[in-house]
Parts: C-alpha cells; structure tokens; sequence
C-alpha cells in the first residue's frame, strides 16, 4: 500500500512538474484592463483568475497580492482609450497562400482614432446609410516606449506586446469612388466602435506563423496566417516611426488576412450579426452588430 502511495505522490509530482515546465516555455503574460464593482483597474489574466496590478502594466506596474474570479469582474478595453494617442493600421498587408509573395515599398496607412476602440463583446455600430461594412480580423501591435526613425532590426524592443483585433470598415466610402456623394475615407475607417480591440494584449508571443481565423455567426469565413502579411511586424513599426513618433500604448492594426473573405461568405454586415476573432496564442474577440442610434 505504501508503495502505491509513493508511485502515486510521484506520478502526481511529474505531472505538476510537466505542467509547470509547459507554462515556462510558453512564456506569454496577458494583460488586461477590468472593473470590478466601482474601480477599473490593470491586472494579470492567470486562467480564471485576474491578478490586479498597482497601476498601468505599460509603466511596469506590479501585482498589488489582489486577486477576483474572471466571472466577477468586466473586461474591458485593455488600453485606457484616453491615454491612447495613435490608432493606425495597415490596408492590404496579406499575400493569398497560393501566390507569388509580393514586396510593397510603402505600406498602405490608415488612421482610426482612440474613440473608435471598442472592447470584447462591444456593440459595432452600424449606421442606417452604410450599405457596405466589413469585418478585418487581424493581429495588433501595442507598442511600449517612445521612439522614432526605429530600424528593423530593433523595432521588436519597441513592442510591448499584442492583442486581437477587428478593423471594421466601410469599404465603398473607403475607395471614395462617389467623390462627395459619400463620407470620405476617414469615416470609412475612423467611425466610433469599429476598433475592437482584446480583451488581452499579450506578451512573449512570437508573431511570426500565428493562425487568425474569423467566423460571423458561429461559422468559419477567413482564415489566415500571420506569416504571409507582405510587410511584417518589424517592417511595420519601422516604416511608420520614420514619419511619426510612436508612443507607449500606440496601436498598429497590421492587416487582415487574404483572401479577406472566403469565397461565397458574406462579407457585409447585417445588425445582429456576431464577428469572432481567434488568434493562435492570444485569445479570442467577440462583438456584436448594432443599429447607429441617430437623435
């Protein structure tokens, strides 16, 4: 009996010991922005349990010993949208698979604002005379300290971490093909909640072969890989620090996958529709079509 004891204890103590191992090499933190009763507050997702941080996890802020339930608390944004100073991203950043890997000089930029971010399980708002609006599943670029006229080579220090994000745009105004008959490009990209951002962004993730896959209603309608983006991540950062600062807390949206939409999918969205975002290693976005309630 007692040898059954010990071959347990120790059977026991291998599995604990490979599990630990496992979370070591992994090496990813997520973090996020949540509130719990009246207080928002930074902390540590740890499985089901929110490790709260004595301030913001960008200027290196530690655990306070606090710790809730995940099902006790709201996640939200995981940046504090008022302390955001740039949203950007990047149009036709993704070769198709099955073709010839293409080389662009200079990306395709975009700005969105901070009031368009929107978190995990937010509204989209859909407004009555936008015929066209699309979901852009993608992986997102936090950055985490100042720079400017950053190399390649460095631009991974720069990061801070990543996070799931859906670039919702209205892509007739965006081409401006009506000239003044319609909203100008920016509104196309820039209109308050079409930013969803979370609801972690995540540390010591390798970007570089990240399966990104986007279902509306439950059901499967792009799927890509991060390593088939025609400008990477640090190619990214690099290129946009040459013309603009990049602060702590910037935000790079780096383009949906190719093709944007599998064929025979419907890529324009309808109120009550639900996009899901799933990212390899990060987690998992969800929101939710609403109607733009016009006074």
């Amino acid at each position: 009996m007692n040898q059954m004891i010990r071959r347990a204890t120790l059977s026991f103590l291998l599995l604990t010991f490979t599990q630990f191992a496992v979370w070591a090499q992994s090496g990813i933190t997520r973090y996020v922005r949540f509130t719990q009763g009246d207080t928002t507050s930074h902390g540590i997702l740890d499985g089901d349990t929110v490790r709260e941080l004595d301030g913001d996890f960008l200027e290196g802020a530690r655990p306070t010993g606090k710790s809730f339930p995940l099902s006790s608390v709201k996640l939200e944004i995981p940046l504090d949208p008022m302390r955001v100073s740039k949203v950007i991203g990047v149009a036709l950043n993704s070769n198709l698979p099955e073709g010839p890997p293409l080389s662009v000089r200079h990306p395709r930029y975009f700005a969105k604002m901070p009031t368009s971010l929107n978190a995990h399980e937010g509204g989209v708002e859909l407004p009555p005379e936008a015929m066209n609006l699309n979901f852009e599943g993608e992986l997102v670029i936090i950055i985490g300290k100042k720079g400017r006229h950053i190399s390649v080579d460095d631009a991974e220090s720069y990061i801070f971490g990543y996070s799931v994000g859906n670039d919702f745009s209205e892509n007739t105004w965006y081409k401006e093909l009506a000239e003044l008959k319609e909203p100008t490009r920016l509104i196309s990209k820039g209109t308050d909640t079409w930013a969803c951002l979370g609801p972690v962004i995540a540390t010591g993730v390798d970007w570089r072969n990240l399966q990104i896959e986007v279902r509306l209603n439950g059901h499967t309608v792009a799927k890509g890989r991060t390593k088939y983006m025609r400008n990477d991540v640090p190619e990214l950062v690099s290129y946009i620090s040459r013309y603009m600062t990049l602060l702590p807390g910037d935000v790079i949206y780096t383009g949906t996958v190719a093709p944007a939409v599998l064929p025979g999918e419907r890529h324009e969205m309808q109120v009550g529709d639900v996009v899901e975002v799933e990212i390899e290693n990060i987690g998992l976005l969800r929101n939710k079509i609403v109607p733009m309630l016009v006074p």
